[in-house]
């Protein structure tokens, strides 16, 4: 039975400046992974709260939140300006990501998952190839929110806070600036989408070898041209065990 007897002494203003903060943060986020803020611009946290009518604590609240996960960069008594990486910070990227992703699949796969799990795991995974096949053009919008779902479920499964830290951060340098929309150009949205079905199958049929190829496959829209197709300890590192 749930407490109903809160404490009096709740600070309702601190609640609210928080509930700004992390709407202010996921609407920044938008911003940057749409590319409706652009890379190198300098943005001020006052125009903003400005805008969206209301204080400015939240808003710079929300902007320092997005240093910290490397999307913004603080300027000094001008603003924040949105980071453009560099070839280097793409590669850096993009390895970690094949590191790490790749090896959370690969250890889920080897643990295995409730039959629950993967029917949610299928679910969502079905889900993000249902948007781009159901208009043309598709909702890239929708896409990205049913692909963030899909990967923030699947990663949510190892029980690994930091672990769901760090990937949801590096996905989200990976994107930033629009990326996510250049790929029905490259030919990667429909493969993107069906890869989300075959890595949910081979996690819920335990096949730790295949999920991590797949995932590696599925990071492919993120490698730097400089590098070569594939990153050889994502593929042979052993993740390590409790």
């Amino acid at each position: 039975m749930s407490n109903e007897n809160w404490p009096d002494h709740v600070d309702t203003q601190r609640f609210s400046r928080l509930t700004l903060k992390s709407s202010t943060e996921e609407l920044l986020r938008n911003y940057l992974l749409d590319g409706d803020m652009k890379p190198g611009e300098i943005y001020s946290a006052n125009a903003l709260a400005k805008k969206l009518g209301t204080s400015n604590s939240p808003v710079r609240e929300a902007m320092t939140s997005l240093v910290h996960r490397g999307l913004l960069e603080l300027v000094p008594n001008r603003g924040f300006r949105v980071i453009e990486l560099t070839e280097q910070d793409h590669r850096e990227i993009y390895i970690l990501r094949s590191i790490v992703e790749v090896q959370a699949v690969r250890e889920l796969a080897r643990r295995g998952i409730t039959a629950d799990q993967g029917s949610e795991l299928h679910r969502l995974a079905a889900q993000t190839l249902t948007i781009i096949t159901a208009k043309n053009p598709p909702d890239l919008t929708k896409y990205l929110e049913a692909d963030d779902a899909f990967h923030g479920y699947l990663i949510t499964l190892l029980d690994n806070r930091r672990l769901q830290d760090i990937v949801l951060n590096l996905r989200d340098q990976s994107r930033i600036n629009g990326a996510y929309r250049r790929l029905p150009e490259q030919g990667l949205l429909i493969p993107s989408a069906q890869e989300h079905i075959e890595l949910a199958t081979a996690i819920v049929s335990q096949e730790p070898e295949n999920a991590a190829r797949v995932m590696l496959q599925h990071l492919e829209y993120a490698r730097p041209k400089s590098l070569s197709p594939e990153i050889e300890p994502a593929l042979h590192m052993d993740y390590p065990t409790a």
